[in-house]
């Protein structure tokens, strides 16, 4: 299979920059100040919410361990993916954790843990459409998650897909027939379409990508905490 590699590993781990020059943000010193943690719950297991409405999941647990490894308390909030990043550029929240793909654009505006998970993505499409192929981009209508490592990736072959805020959504188009084909997280579609009795299908994986914990670049000490985390063991 011929891969497309968003992100070479190499030039993200280390690549940390705390770049909020010589002053200490009074978040690293205040430690009665609970973390801010931003989650996106659409994305079961890693995350979403339960029967009772709670966010639940993975990430959720990863990230309670981060706090606990600070000594923090822990303030989560469920936004949308797209809040995600403005949000930690402009300091109102201080890490997430929700599978985002590390990138060299990203790291303008916010620091990376160590890797914690690899995957890719894949196309969903129904099996009475459209195979699709990145040979063919123009050739099909393709919903994405606005934002996402995977718009950007189909912008760069040349592609303008059809954009939704939630990814939830670009598959409500997919089986309405708005789109042909929806790009995101190989092991999601997969999940689904597995579970749709054979009216959706899956393509192998088109990208190859490297998770990491998002950080506020003025939190050195949420930075640390995380890459002790995934050292240990407890990421998953």
């Amino acid at each position: 299979m011929k891969y497309s590699v968003i992100l070479a590993l190499a030039a993200i781990v280390g690549c940390s920059g705390g770049g909020g020059g010589d002053a200490v943000d009074p978040r690293v010193s205040d430690t009665s100040r609970p973390l801010v943690f931003l989650a996106n719950p659409t994305e079961p297991p890693c995350c979403y919410r339960n029967e009772a409405g709670e966010i639940v999941g993975t990430d959720v647990e990863f990230a309670r361990k981060i706090a606990a490894k600070m000594g923090r308390g822990m303030v989560m909030e469920g936004v949308d993916f797209i809040e995600i990043l403005p949000r930690l550029k402009a300091g109102t929240a201080d890490f997430s954790i929700a599978t985002i793909t590390m990138t060299e654009a990203r790291l303008r505006d916010v620091d990376f843990s160590d890797p914690y998970g690899e995957g890719g993505a894949r196309f969903l499409y129904r099996t009475d459409g459209k195979k699709p192929r990145m040979s063919q981009l123009n050739a099909i209508r393709i919903g994405i998650e606005s934002d996402s490592a995977h718009d950007v990736y189909l912008c760069l072959h040349g592609c303008d897909p059809k954009r939704y805020i939630r990814i939830q959504d670009a598959i409500a188009a997919l089986r309405r027939d708005e789109v042909d084909a929806v790009l995101f997280d190989g092991a999601q579609l997969a999940a689904l379409a597995e579970a749709s009795g054979g009216r959706l299908a899956v393509t192998p994986l088109q990208t190859r990508e490297f998770y990491g914990v998002a950080v506020d670049k003025r939190r050195p000490d949420v930075l640390a905490a995380a890459n002790a985390v995934i050292a240990e063991g407890g990421a998953r």
